[in-house]
């Protein structure tokens, strides 16, 4: 996932705010401008972070299809931040065109001019801009609602089924209420959305935090497992290696013609096979040393075990 830093979203506000403060209209619309980048960043990077956990949820079987169904849970949270933006852009740039058509057309100074003769002062440009701002603004509404049930709701549901899988603290324990954040956000001049989302990054960065901290914790447990079989098997093998040392050395040591002598070293050999290479070549030191093999069936069976 994608980290956000706290302080993207203060210097997000900040640039958002602080252009109302500034009496030179070029300084004003670049922060603007620079807040607005800023904050459709963050809501991309939000969506992606989901989308991204819900793909691995789904490759490592946590989540199945139909729990996406049933839950009415959206796979591309990204394609909706893209109409989103998309939304709020058109509608930035059209509010300024139609505030360039005032100021331009309309002296402050005077009596205000009715709506007829505002219209004809301003011109058909005026009427087509502000018709643009006002449907674009209203999908910019519905588009800010649908992403807060895509990311944050969806959030606390996607959160659900992998702590039943996966034993992980839900963070997020209840759905926010669209119409109460659609009026906070109106309220506050947009200020509850960076709230809102600061917040959604911090539960991302937090349960991906516990996913981590889980994931080393089995693979440290799938680790002292196979340590623990790597043990086992080295333990039978020295096992193995005693019981025939102990075997052929009575076998060796007791048999009389070359023909049976060929048998036993045959069946040596055969046995040697269920050694490792290390432990294989012990033994037959062991039994060179005993004198139980001559230099040259010694040498023999090294060159077979290569």
């Amino acid at each position: 996932m994608i980290r956000l830093p706290s302080y993207l979203f203060f210097i997000g506000g900040f640039f958002s705010y602080a252009s109302i403060f500034f009496a030179s209209p070029a300084v004003s619309m670049t922060m603007s401008i620079i807040g607005m980048i800023i904050s459709l960043y963050i809501w991309y990077v939000l969506a992606r972070n989901r989308d991204i956990h819900l793909k691995i949820m789904k490759v490592r079987k946590l989540i199945a299809e139909e729990n996406l169904r049933n839950l009415k849970i959206y796979p591309n949270a990204r394609l909706w931040v893209i109409l989103y933006s998309a939304s709020f852009i058109v509608m930035n740039i059209s509010g300024l065109f139609v505030i360039k058509a005032i100021i331009d057309n309309v002296d402050v100074t005077l009596e205000a001019p009715r709506m007829e003769e505002l219209i004809e002062m301003l011109g058909t440009g005026y009427v087509l801009f502000s018709w643009v701002f006002f449907l674009s603004g209203i999908a910019s509404i519905l588009l800010y609602a649908k992403l807060i049930v895509l990311l944050y709701n969806d959030e606390m549901k996607i959160q659900s089924l992998e702590g039943k899988a996966r034993n992980i603290p839900l963070l997020v324990t209840k759905p926010l209420s669209v119409i109460l954040v659609l009026l906070f956000t109106l309220v506050t001049y947009g200020l509850f959305s960076w709230f809102m989302r600061y917040r959604l990054s911090s539960f991302q960065k937090l349960h991906n935090f516990f996913e981590k901290k889980l994931d080393s914790e089995s693979m440290k447990l799938v680790s002292l497992q196979e340590r623990g079989q790597d043990r086992e098997v080295k333990s039978e093998s020295e096992e193995l290696a005693k019981d025939l040392l102990k075997k052929y050395s009575e076998s060796l040591s007791r048999v009389n013609g070359p023909e049976d002598r060929k048998e036993v070293i045959a069946l040596l050999f055969k046995d040697l096979g269920d050694l490792k290479t290390d432990q294989a070549r012990s033994l037959l030191d062991q039994l060179l040393s005993k004198e139980l093999l001559s230099e040259n069936e010694f040498n023999r069976l090294i060159r077979l075990l290569v």
